[in-house]
């Protein structure tokens, strides 16, 4: 059989006339019911290659989304990019006045700007989310209990951290050194 490039519909071979409707319907049957197979068997390789991969199992990806934000553009350890990280500066970089349906105010380009360069200093991906008070916060979360916690305003970094006894910790950073003490305490929580 052959299929001639200008027409969709399936042609005896030239010459050959005897080919019933019924051989015909089977044959068109065959060919379609093989296309298919093939493409849902490609389609169960693609899923299984997918699901051993970090961050495509959602499971996998909330235990490794640090590696998998690294490697997913395939940056290496000596330029971080954290892919999630970044996608939720720029989403807050987007919201509206009322965002959170409370009054909230949107985030000025300068705090988002300022929130990029902390965190591309930065040696671990934080968790980072708007708040209702005007500020970006990161966090940083240890199974043992550890939190670590900064609330990023134009003119000012708040820090909080509980410790694995419970203890909590609170202070505010100004000036321009307040960047480079929330770098040092992020080492410092995973050193």
């Amino acid at each position: 059989m052959y299929y001639p490039p200008s027409s969709s519909q399936l042609y005896n071979p030239t010459g050959v006339n005897y080919l019933s409707n019924a051989i015909k319907e089977k044959a068109l049957t065959y060919i379609i019911n093989e296309t298919f197979e093939k493409i849902s068997r490609q389609k169960f390789v693609d899923s299984g290659m997918k699901g051993r991969c970090i961050g495509y199992n959602e499971d996998n990806y909330k235990e490794k989304e640090k590696t998998y934000s690294m490697t997913r553009r395939g940056v290496n350890q000596l330029t971080k990019i954290f892919y999630t990280a970044e996608m939720a500066l720029k989403d807050i970089s987007v919201l509206q006045d009322n965002w959170n349906e409370n009054g909230a105010k949107s985030f000025s380009r300068e705090l988002v700007e300022k929130c990029y360069k902390i965190l591309r200093q930065l040696t671990a991906e934080p968790f980072i989310c708007p708040t209702a008070c005007g500020s970006i916060q990161f966090e940083y979360e240890k199974e043992n209990g550890e939190y670590l916690e900064f609330e990023i305003y134009e003119e000012r970094i708040e820090f909080f951290s509980i410790s694995q006894k419970g203890e909590e910790q609170e202070e505010t950073f100004l000036g321009k050194s307040a960047a480079e003490r929330m770098k040092q305490m992020v080492v410092d929580f995973y050193g």
